[in-house]
Parts: C-alpha cells; structure tokens; sequence
C-alpha cells in the first residue's frame, strides 16, 4: 500500500472465515479462518486507525 493511491480491496467472508484481496490478486493476502462472532446478518462497517483519513469509493456490498 502507498499514501495517497487508491487501493482496491475486495473481502469475502463465508461462515467464520474471511479472505482478503489487495489490487485484484488472485490469491488473497490475509485469510482469517475463525472470525469470532456467530455469523448473522446485519451492517458492514469500514474503520481507519485514529489520527488518519481513509476515503472509500465505488462501494459494493453483494450477498452469494
């Protein structure tokens, strides 16, 4: 990741796992095989450290 260049994620999150992709890999960078919440449906939330800006574009939620 650099400062100031947009970065495209993508998150797929399935039961209690999650994979994330960085700039469109094919392979993900960071898989979490045991999130630790029981899966439900409800919100999404996008969060950056304090002290730091984070710009979101182009947002798009998709249910499989």
């Amino acid at each position: 990741m650099q400062p100031a260049v947009w970065t495209k994620y993508k998150i797929e999150v399935e039961g209690r796992k999650a994979r994330l992709y960085v700039n469109g890999a094919e392979q993900p960078c960071l898989v979490v095989n045991d999130l630790k919440l029981d899966p439900w449906d409800g919100g999404v939330a996008l969060w950056v450290g304090p002290g730091t800006e984070g710009y979101f574009s182009n947002l798009k939620i998709t249910a499989n």
